[in-house]
């Protein structure tokens, strides 16, 4: 994807409740989020629940937390961010301060239609993204295989060994 910063570490050693992981930390400080990032850090999420569908024709509850994290991005993108079909509203609670350092909260007023937008909006995201993973993966098969392999060779790969794997990344402009 070519707006996500590169993979740093891939495992499938199990620490704490999760069986395996993929990181990819920021390559440089990051003040603010563009929407082509966020849906390509979605798709990245669901990469493993893709490759689950593509290479085992079945679903484990491994990809549990990446799909939270997935559902959680595409929640703000819709509902604080602006940045859905529903256009530049702000859709949650108000929270206010007054000139005396008060602090109040009042919940999200939205009616149940707008409430089924939004949801609707949040799956679209996620479904697009997940598609987008599969149609990847299914053309870079033969890159999964090989990075499959060699997890179960040496449980973990580093930055330098998954970019000889599968190719340096292009470049994008930004």
């Amino acid at each position: 994807l070519p707006h996500m910063d590169p993979v740093h570490r891939v495992s499938i050693v199990s620490r704490g409740l999760a069986m395996g992981f993929t990181l990819i930390p920021p390559k440089k400080d990051r003040y603010t989020e563009t929407q082509s990032h966020l849906v390509e850090t979605i798709t990245s999420l669901l990469g493993g629940r893709a490759a689950e569908e593509m290479v085992f024709d079945e679903f484990t509850a491994g990809a549990a937390s990446d799909i939270d994290k997935a559902t959680r991005i595409a929640r703000r993108m819709v509902v604080d961010f602006g940045m859905s079909n529903l256009g530049p509203v702000y859709l949650g609670p108000q929270i206010e301060t007054t000139e005396y350092g008060r602090t109040w909260f009042q919940p999200s007023e939205i009616s149940p239609e707008m409430q089924a937008k939004v949801d609707k909006e949040i799956k679209r995201i996620v479904e697009e993204s997940y598609k987008q993973a599969s149609v990847i993966l299914k053309k870079n098969k033969k890159k999964l295989d090989l990075v499959a392999k060699k997890l179960l060779d040496q449980e973990t790969i580093d930055e330098g060994e998954f970019e000889k794997l599968m190719g340096k990344k292009k470049k994008v402009r930004t």
